[in-house]
């Protein structure tokens, strides 16, 4: 009965590692977070200071230098193939498929770096809702048992980064509705449910603009 009874405890022992794997201290102060949504065409992200990023996603450390972090949620394949395949975004929206998180290093000038087409919408949350924003974040990589999140792939010299994710792609779960969960996760007064396009998240985001922001 004895070794029946070690080998119970060793398995509960295991189930309790890989499901309480040590989350990164994130507390701020008590003063505002300024962070940005960015909207490129049909796809959004949050996109972080890097000091910031960092106590998010530990990860973001292995980028190379740079102020910013564009951090993202996708399908596994269309997501890391660049540029655009018709077959594997028709897929993405047809079928439940496997996700990824990105983390790219964004240099200096947000505006320049992004370009005319695309929109920055600046966002500030005290530092309780910063704390759960990081939570979801975290949350959101796939990790060990360890608390390591999977590396997927490498892209742009190491600028870009892609690794395993929780939640699966498809046409009514998107990247906006990633999003969407992530600002609502934090403590926004934001209904997520139904959002699909990067129109509909920034139609009912703008409201929640940082005052006195560009």
């Amino acid at each position: 009965m004895l070794p029946l009874l070690q080998l119970l405890w060793t398995v509960a022992a295991a189930v309790v590692l890989l499901h309480c794997a040590p989350v990164p201290p994130w507390k701020l102060g008590t003063g505002q977070v300024q962070l940005y949504l960015v909207r490129e065409r049909w796809h959004t992200g949050i996109v972080l200071p890097r000091s910031l990023a960092e106590r998010c996603i530990p990860e973001a450390a292995s980028l190379p230098p740079a102020p910013w972090v564009d951090i993202g949620w996708g399908e596994a394949d269309f997501y890391q193939t660049p540029g655009f395949d018709l077959r594997l975004a028709a897929k993405a929206i047809l079928w439940r498929n496997e996700s990824v998180v990105r983390l790219a290093a964004v240099p200096p000038e947000l505006h320049r770096f992004y370009g005319a087409e695309s929109w920055l919408l600046p966002l500030c949350l005290d530092s309780a809702q910063f704390e759960r924003l990081c939570h979801f974040l975290w949350r959101s990589l796939r990790r060990d048992s360890l608390g390591n999140a999977l590396l997927s792939s490498l892209q742009a010299s190491g600028w870009v980064r892609f690794y395993r994710a929780h939640g699966t792609y498809w046409g009514l779960q998107t990247c906006n509705t990633w999003v969407a969960q992530a600002l609502s996760a934090a403590g926004l007064p934001l209904v997520w449910h139904g959002i699909v396009l990067a129109e509909q998240l920034f139609a009912r985001v703008s409201r929640f603009r940082c005052p006195h922001t560009r």
